[in-house]
């Protein structure tokens, strides 16, 4: 009628209940459905496999728009019920989750995936399904890649899955690669490998493969940003002649090789686990960030003669290793970091060396810009009681040091020898940061006690020194 307020989309129906109307409202349709089916799928595409399963208790339509997934991640308890190996015969367990991973590519049979990721330990059964699911990363257009194989227990264990990297050799699919990382196989390049020319990640885990292989692979990436190789026995050198201009991140870690050599001008970060062994990285113009974790021993004599020429351009410098000490004087003529700016020494220095902690003032003089120094003793040291002379060296100055943090600090001799040698000479010194460590077996109250005397050390000792602009911190 006319006049009468027109009903809105969610119109109310009136019933009479003793007397008095009742509303009752329609409810709307999900206004979820009501949005393009390509923003459904990209919504539904940030939940997790397991949480867009969830999504069909909700309508029949949702349940018609969860299938299309395009980042897929399957691991055994995902996929299994959250159940373990242990909880029944390995053989069902794989089966259970070989079934239920085919019967979710089904359901994506034809469709754009953008990642895909499998996380199972490898058995010589599971490699016919594997080799199938290439095949489907190959349908489905993937760019991101990631097939983790490591099984719990590997040592001695050579029955690594062979890649079938012939079926990614597609000129559409080797394109489109982004991102891949593969662990336990081997890999073993055809004639003619063309490589993956847009891949920016390429992440290598207990992998067999030779080092021409290798090369010829990392020669064929030419837009890499990020390599990380661990685990991987090259019993060869690893390196890389072709030009990786686009290189921005290094990580190698415990890898049987002779020698890391790599032509990558813009290189950034490199990080090394392992045994000491040749670097060489005196392209990488750029390269700021260096990290060092070293499992054998590296004398004073080698670390000043061999990193500087290496690293030509470091500005950061962390380098953790056991450190023999065979003079208590300054190394003679060590070559210079012309831009190191920060150092981070953790050092294993054994007692017999604790005499010659003065030779590490040679790190602070081949680096003329240092403004940073962190130091890290992680050995038992006898504190400094005033029986023994206090050794001096000539002066150098660090006009540009301003802070100084010294973690495991006993106020031994030999850190007093080398801290009042940093203080003495760094006229720009803002902050000086000792804590103490105590690391032999003790009650609490020894402990106490023992770090109490530490304290009085360091003060006594440096609170004098140290010039009226900086801060002594003693925690």
């Amino acid at each position: 009628m006319e006049g009468m307020p027109r009903r809105s989309r969610t119109a109310t129906r009136l019933s009479v209940c003793g007397g008095k109307p009742i509303c009752k409202t329609r409810k709307p349709k999900s206004q979820f459905l009501n949005l393009p089916e390509d923003i459904q799928c990209k919504v539904l595409s940030e939940l997790s496999l397991k949480e867009a399963a969830r999504t069909s208790i909700l309508s029949i339509e949702w349940g018609s728009v969860r299938s299309v997934h395009p980042k897929l991640r399957f691991d055994g308890a995902t996929m299994c019920g959250g159940k373990t190996a242990a909880a029944s015969s390995s053989e069902q367990y794989a089966q259970e989750f070989v079934q239920n991973v085919n019967a979710v590519l089904q359901r994506h049979n034809g469709m754009f995936v953008e990642d895909f990721e499998v996380k199972y330990e490898f058995s010589r059964e599971l490699a016919v399904h594997l080799d199938n699911w290439i095949r489907f990363v190959v349908a489905s257009q993937t760019k991101n890649l990631a097939f983790d194989l490591v099984p719990a227990e590997f040592r001695g264990r050579n029955d690594r899955y062979l890649l079938p990297i012939e079926l990614l050799l597609d000129c559409r699919t080797t394109s489109r690669l982004r991102s891949i990382q593969l662990s336990f196989m081997t890999i073993v390049l055809p004639p003619r490998f063309n490589g993956f020319p847009n891949l920016r990640n390429l992440d290598l885990h207990l992998v067999h493969v030779t080092a021409e292989d290798l090369q010829e692979l990392l020669s064929s990436c030419s837009k890499i940003e990020s390599l990380s190789i661990v685990r991987c026995h090259l019993e060869d050198q690893l390196k890389a002649d072709h030009p990786l201009s686009c290189l921005l991140h290094l990580y190698i870690a415990y890898c049987e090789v002779t020698k890391i050599q790599f032509n990558a001008v813009n290189l950034k970060t490199f990080v090394y686990r392992g045994e000491w062994l040749p670097i060489d990285l005196s392209q990488s113009s750029d390269l700021k960030d260096v990290h060092l974790y070293l499992d054998d021993f590296i004398t004073l004599e080698l670390a000043l003669t061999t990193f500087p020429a290496a690293l030509p351009t470091v500005q950061n410098l962390t380098l953790k290793a056991a450190a023999p000490l065979k003079m208590p004087g300054l190394l003679e003529n060590p070559d210079k970091f012309c831009q190191l700016k920060y150092i981070h020494l953790d050092l294993m220095i054994i007692d017999e060396d604790d005499g010659n902690i003065l030779s590490l003032a040679s790190y602070l003089r081949a680096a003329p810009l240092i403004e940073k120094l962190e130091l890290h003793f992680g050995s038992f040291a006898i504190p400094h009681y005033g029986q023994e002379p206090i050794r001096t060296l000539p002066g150098c100055r660090h006009n540009y040091l301003k802070n100084i943090n010294v973690m495991g600090f006993m106020g031994s001799t030999g850190q007093l020898e080398f801290l009042l040698h940093a203080v003495e000479n760094a006229p720009a010194l803002e902050v000086l940061t000792l804590d103490p460590a105590c690391t032999f077996n003790a009650d609490h109250q020894g402990r106490t006690y023992f770090i109490e005397i530490v304290r009085k050390i360091g003060i006594k000792h440096l609170g004098e020194r140290v010039l009226p602009t900086t801060k002594l911190c003693v925690l």
